[in-house]
């Protein structure tokens, strides 16, 4: 449908909240919009790479929704993140209380909770090619250098490999060690990975799952001015990388914790219904970009003439 156009999907980070993709590439395939080509961080580039190598998005739901419930995935041990969930029973609280206890204890002792050998494992059945070249979709996954503070961007080799680089949550699962470098969650450098598609596309349309920021959230404690303060930081860094798009779709996720893996279907439907209800602007601008490029096309044409048969 855009074959004259060059079309870049950049798909943010945020964990559970990175099945909101899922349900945006639905709502895109079924209006006719393919990308040529993905940049995905840490959620992100495991979407990305799941669509760029099945290059359909209902296939991509039935996988991740099995990999989500299934035994390797319980292995990651996301049950022991705190996800902020409002529950006022006396028991909740306690286990609440002792998680907390458990992530503060081991924090000061290991530099992760989870070997990312477990998210290998967890990993390798989503994708029907291992290697970027045999990818349907061009796919550039992000990853930073926690060494160097410098983002890495893989677009060959292991497809696997690079995805659990990029979605080596800070403090929660294992950094890779090579070359020098310590390699974790792409989200660091890129929350929505929009430049690495900067000069090589025509239109890039930006999947936008960061927190949304509350004005009316006062920091009662240490913890919470810290949070905030990070927050504030991310939330200028991301809108600097969204400016920098053509199409920008933030699917509604209610600030749920990036740990929620158990709200799996809500997310994709809620993926979708945006998708939808942005779809009309959407097309109108590709549209607009497509007459606005053959009108070039056509001058430059006609100019190029003229000056031969001045000449």
């Amino acid at each position: 449908m855009y074959k004259n156009l060059k079309i870049g999907l950049a798909l943010g980070g945020g964990g559970a909240r990175g099945a909101c993709h899922i349900g945006i590439l639905k709502s895109l395939e079924r209006n006719g919009i393919i990308p040529d080509v993905i940049s995905g961080t840490s959620a992100g580039s495991m979407i990305g790479a799941m669509y760029a190598s099945h290059a359909n998005a209902d296939i991509v739901e039935e996988k991740y929704t099995a990999h989500v419930n299934g035994e390797d995935f319980k292995d990651l041990g996301f049950r022991y993140i705190p996800n902020n969930e409002k529950d006022d029973s006396v028991f909740s609280q306690i286990f609440k209380q002792i998680k907390n206890q458990y992530i503060l204890m081991v924090s000061s002792t290991r530099k992760s909770i989870v070997k990312n050998e477990r998210l290998t494992n967890a990993a390798n059945n989503l994708f029907a090619h291992s290697q970027f070249n045999d990818l349907k979709i061009p796919l550039i996954v992000t990853a930073t250098d926690l060494i160097s503070g410098k983002p890495i961007l893989y677009k060959s080799g292991n497809v696997v490999d690079a995805v659990v680089k990029s979605s080596s949550i800070p403090g929660f699962i294992e950094p890779t060690y090579i070359d020098n470098r310590m390699l974790l969650d792409g989200g660091i450098v890129f929350p929505t990975p929009v430049p690495p598609l900067v000069g090589e596309c025509d239109f890039i349309i930006a999947i936008n799952i960061s927190k949304a920021f509350k004005t009316d959230d006062e920091p009662e404690n240490i913890f919470e001015i810290m949070n905030r303060s990070r927050d504030i930081s991310m939330l200028h860094l991301n809108s600097y990388l969204l400016n920098q798009s053509n199409f920008v779709i933030s699917p509604k996720h209610d600030n749920v914790h990036w740990s929620a893996f158990d709200k799996t279907k809500e997310f994709i439907q809620n993926g979708y219904n945006t998708a939808e209800s942005e779809m009309e602007k959407l097309l109108i601008q590709l549209d607009s970009m497509i007459e606005e490029s053959a009108k070039t096309t056509k001058e430059t044409f006609w100019t190029k003439l003229k000056k031969r048969l001045s000449s």
